[in-house]
């Protein structure tokens, strides 16, 4: 009940970016799995790397946003740190272009941006100032 009231107390845009970001970290572990019990799934648009990076550059672009704004209130380095992780994170995987551990670097990644929202979340709730 006590989870319930705090994720309650997140703007409508964070509850999209962290669904987003928990979303994408669920895809990426859901596909080494379907691609050895089905492999037919592979070519289903649940794997497609269209929905890839859709899911990605909407998870950075909405973390961007709300990471900044709230960096601009509180400037607190953690979450931003924790995106940049992740671009990171997605920038190797880029640059190694293996397929086989692809599924590891976007795990990483949504680990990192949920990660940011939490730290984020929690500064929030735990912030004294009268920033609106």
């Amino acid at each position: 009940m006590i989870k319930r009231k705090k994720i309650g107390k997140l703007l409508p845009l964070e509850r999209i970016g962290l669904v987003l970001s928990i979303v994408c970290a669920i895809h990426c572990l859901s596909l080494p799995i379907f691609l050895f019990f089905a492999p037919y799934l592979a070519s289903s648009f649940a794997f497609n790397e269209s929905i890839e990076w859709l899911l990605v550059i909407s998870s950075f672009l909405l973390a961007g946003i709300l990471l900044y704004q709230d960096f601009k209130k509180h400037r607190q380095f953690q979450p931003l740190i924790l995106l940049a992780l992740a671009a990171f994170a997605k920038f190797l995987e880029v640059l190694w272009q293996n397929k086989s551990v692809d599924w590891l670097f976007g795990v990483i990644l949504g680990v990192f941006i949920t990660w940011a929202y939490w730290v984020n979340y929690k500064h929030k709730s735990s912030c004294r100032c009268k920033i609106s």
